[in-house]
């Protein structure tokens, strides 16, 4: 069912489609099918305010980023536009060369790849936290190829998720990942026919949203760190977030559901 949304009523988006899935759950698209969804300036901006938009949301607590048509999830950076000034038009307001590379960020993106995945477009895909892909798709950093380097996050991520190995083959002789190697790697959480891509990666929203949103927040924010930050102050973090939590709304429902022996009703509070 398609729920109306209030997050995203108030103005239309050029490139993106946007709608929720549920109350918790929205559903974003790439929609540029004629220019196999490349990502330029327009969509890199709005997909910034969609990142805020649904961190100050109360409701939504997880989006699905999928692309729009059959054979391409994202093909990158829109080329008309990666060579005009080296690229800088397509910067997103925090730096980074992905859209959603650097952007401060607690909720839960799941990337749905409903086709291919190469160079720009696998690192959007790696910048979200967890992925689902079509059986038939493939994943590649071809930029060695195009005398280019993956500055876009595709280095970093990949050395931390896959074995030296793989992130070599795949970077420096620009070979393909098949979706089933993927998934066996880790690289992928799972696997879904076409037809049942979106309802793959909503049943794996639904569960993230079944537990406390604060906590999902925290950790989610708290891997990122371990993965990404500096790892000796894993732990004055850890105590941080966990202070916040136990003066939360819903740390105190987790104790009353447990006396009454029912189901929390989360408030993200």
């Amino acid at each position: 069912m398609r729920h109306a949304s209030p997050l995203f009523q108030r103005e239309s988006f050029i490139t993106l489609a946007c709608q929720q899935l549920s109350e918790q759950i929205a559903l974003v698209t790439l929609n540029r099918p004629e220019a196999h969804n490349a990502y330029n300036a327009q969509m890199v901006d709005e997909l910034g305010q969609i990142v805020a938009r649904v961190e100050k949301s109360q409701e939504i607590q997880v989006v699905i980023l999928t692309g729009a048509g059959e054979k391409i999830f994202c093909a990158g950076a829109d080329l008309k536009e990666a060579f005009i000034d080296d690229g800088k038009g397509l910067l997103n307001a925090h730096g980074g060369y992905s859209p959603l590379q650097f952007m401060p960020r607690r909720k839960v993106w799941i990337a749905a790849l409903n086709g291919h995945a190469f160079g720009g477009g696998l690192e959007l895909a790696l910048h979200c936290d967890l992925l689902v892909a079509e059986q038939h798709v493939s994943l590649a950093l071809p930029e060695t190829r195009h005398s280019l380097l993956p500055i876009g996050g595709g280095i970093s991520q990949l050395a931390t998720l896959l074995p030296a190995a793989v992130v070599k083959e795949m970077i420096l002789a620009g070979s393909a990942l098949d979706a089933s190697r993927a998934l066996s790697l880790g690289l992928i959480n799972r696997l879904a026919e076409r037809e049942k891509l979106i309802d793959t990666a909503l049943e794996l929203a639904l569960q993230v949203t079944r537990n406390a949103p604060l906590a999902v927040q925290a950790c989610n924010a708290l891997i990122e760190h371990r993965l990404h930050g500096d790892p000796a102050t894993l732990e004055e973090h850890i105590q941080r977030e966990l202070a916040q939590i136990r003066q939360s709304q819903d740390f105190a429902e987790s104790t009353q559901a447990f006396k009454e022996k029912r189901e929390p009703r989360w408030k993200g509070v």
